[in-house]
């Protein structure tokens, strides 16, 4: 896996560069707790191979915005008043229940159950989305082996439960949707989980 560059040049609608402020304003320089990078990093990366992909320019925003509100005070609604309902519906399917009572597992079968029945837009963020996770950890793997997973809620195992049920998901919803970049990304995650005999 090569190095991911904080890149933004292939945001070039003024939709696109309004998105980018937003997202500058708010993630700031929040870091991720699990990677030590920042929410602006791995968003733009996310939005980046979306746009690889030629989605819509409301894919690309969403996928840029998707941690905007389980990471910041952002709302749903000044979100769906600033780009619309479409990126609004997409960035809050992606966002996990914060209900604090429920335990990782559960949060994580909720998550799953959500999108298993989610618009083409929510399964395309979700997927490039964990992708990008899966190469993250992968990166930090490669250097301190399985001891990685001490920073995350839950072990190994976990995890794979997590990611591989994710990536049978995507592969049936491509299939669904005959879309060929949502197998891509089911495949790119599989492989990179083998990397790490999950």
């Amino acid at each position: 896996m090569g190095r991911l560059d904080l890149r933004d040049d292939y945001l070039d609608t003024d939709e696109e560069k309004n998105a980018l402020a937003f997202a500058k304003h708010h993630y700031a320089s929040k870091v991720r707790k699990d990677t030590g990078r920042t929410y602006l990093h791995h968003c733009l990366e996310v939005s980046r191979l979306i746009h690889k992909y030629k989605y819509s320019e409301k894919f690309v925003i969403a996928g840029l915005l998707h941690d905007i509100l389980e990471h910041t005070e952002v709302t749903y609604e000044e979100l769906e008043n600033e780009f619309g309902s479409e990126v609004a519906e997409i960035v809050s399917g992606v966002t996990e229940d914060p209900d604090p009572t429920l335990s990782w597992n559960a949060r994580k079968l909720t998550h799953i159950q959500s999108i298993t029945n989610a618009p083409e837009g929510v399964l395309v963020v979700s997927a490039v989305d964990r992708y990008h996770n899966a190469v993250e950890i992968l990166q930090d793997w490669l250097k301190i082996g399985d001891s990685i997973f001490i920073r995350y809620e839950v072990g190994k195992e976990q995890q794979k439960w997590f990611y591989r049920s994710l990536t049978e998901l995507y592969f049936v919803k491509g299939l669904f949707y005959e879309n060929k970049a949502l197998l891509s990304f089911s495949e790119k995650i599989a492989e990179v989980l083998s990397h790490m005999d999950m």
